[in-house]
């Protein structure tokens, strides 16, 4: 009857499909969805969400009517999305960049929080007995959900609900089942999920790279985990545990007199694996990869040579992970130990701007070991020995010398 109010609608709103969520979880379908954007295809382990989310009518709400002669309606805006604290800020910047690599060195030494299960064990964590992981159904898969702040909690439960606060490199370690599921900030910018499968894949090799094993102690599973269908890069083959990783760093041209005319003996600061390097054959290559664009950086992106040294590091635990920030408060954040000047991330990774994700440790002034080797690699991809250290008569012979 013309005049009277529309009546409010009595069914609940329709459950969410896959094309209607952008993290395919835990959201409601939306009342009017924006244009998508394209798809860019990836190899990488997971593709970050983009999309912000949107929120469902509730049941007592009545919808607006509109006849032939009334104009049109926009929906409201969504608010911009307002990063809670640093690492949601650089998953932020890596989703809109639809950077994986970044993305996913941020979100590996992130704190994650997640909501306790209620017949797990009182004070347990993933991996303790009695700790029961808290599953859950969505589209009909089990998943495992997380959270990197508060905020992004209070969006989707209770933010008074009991939570367990864990390093995300650790939490993978621990992963329950091969067929269930991750998602990390479901239905937000900073949102994503990985397959199982992906998950142990990752956890094995941020093993390899040793991340993780210097923080919280946790118990270490007693089972190993079931070996992944893929892992985010090829496994490096299976060589003899008893010898020592070879560890390079890229030196300053105003260093080489040091080593070959004063018998320079020494290295800090940051260094990476020589294996993870391999690939980058250029000076231009080690630039981009290693973030050596700095201020005042003493190397350049056309150089036409750059040296570095590679030594054995027999001490481990002489090599540490870089966790920390550019000031004492992003430093505080990480619960790290260095502060850097920019373009330190203090995530345990090498600031590069490639796609390459290439673990970095700092080392405090250590001696390089007798044999340790100075090596020149051209623009043009080559590289040789240039001289080999003399730990006995401390000194650095060239290649060729008797």
């Amino acid at each position: 009857m013309p005049g009277s109010t529309a009546a409010a609608p009595t069914a609940a709103p329709a459950p969410p499909r896959q094309d209607q969520t952008d993290a395919g979880v835990g959201t409601a379908a939306p009342v009017a969805t924006r244009p998508a954007g394209p798809v860019t295809e990836s190899p990488s382990l997971f593709t970050p969400v983009s999309a912000a989310a949107t929120r469902a009518p509730a049941a007592s709400e009545s919808p607006v009517s509109t006849s032939t002669s009334a104009a049109p309606t926009a929906p409201p805006a969504d608010p911009p999305f307002q990063p809670a604290n640093e690492v949601e800020e650089d998953l932020h910047g890596a989703a809109e960049a639809g950077s994986t690599d970044t993305f996913l060195s941020t979100l590996l030494l992130a704190r994650v929080l997640m909501p306790v299960a209620a017949d797990s064990a009182p004070g347990s964590r993933p991996g303790d007995p009695g700790f029961v992981w808290p599953a859950v159904q969505l589209d009909g898969q089990t998943f495992v959900v997380a959270y990197t702040s508060p905020q992004r909690l209070a969006d989707h439960t209770d933010p008074a609900a009991e939570t367990v606060q864990v390093r995300f490199v650790q939490l993978i370690r621990k992963w329950p089942d091969l067929s269930w599921s991750f998602a990390v900030n479901p239905g937000t910018p900073v949102g994503a999920k990985l397959p199982g499968e992906q998950i142990v894949g990752l956890a094995n090799w941020a093993a390899e790279l040793g991340l993780g094993d210097d923080a919280e102690g946790e118990p270490e599973p007693n089972v190993e985990a079931p070996a992944p269908a893929s892992s985010p890069r090829q496994a490096a083959p299976a060589g003899d545990l008893t010898r020592p990783i070879v560890m390079q760093k890229a030196i300053a041209p105003s260093q080489l007199g040091y080593y070959l005319e004063r018998g320079y003996d020494r290295v800090s600061g940051f260094v990476h694996r020589a294996s993870e390097l391999a690939h980058l054959t250029t000076p231009a290559a080690l630039y981009q990869a290693l973030g050596l664009n700095h201020p005042e950086s003493p190397f350049a992106p056309d150089a036409e040579q750059i040296y570095v040294l590679r030594w054995p590091a027999y001490r481990p635990s002489l090599y540490r992970i870089p966790y920390g920030g550019q000031n004492e408060a992003a430093m505080r954040a990480m619960e790290g130990w260095v502060i850097e000047r920019p373009p330190f991330r203090g995530n345990g990774f090498a600031p590069g701007e490639g796609s390459d994700v290439l673990a970095e440790f700092k080392v405090d002034s250590v001696r390089l070991p007798h044999g340790a080797q100075l090596v020149r690699i051209d623009a043009s991809g080559s590289e040789r020995p240039v001289a080999v250290l003399d730990a006995d008569t401390l000194s650095w012979r060239e290649v060729g010398e008797r």
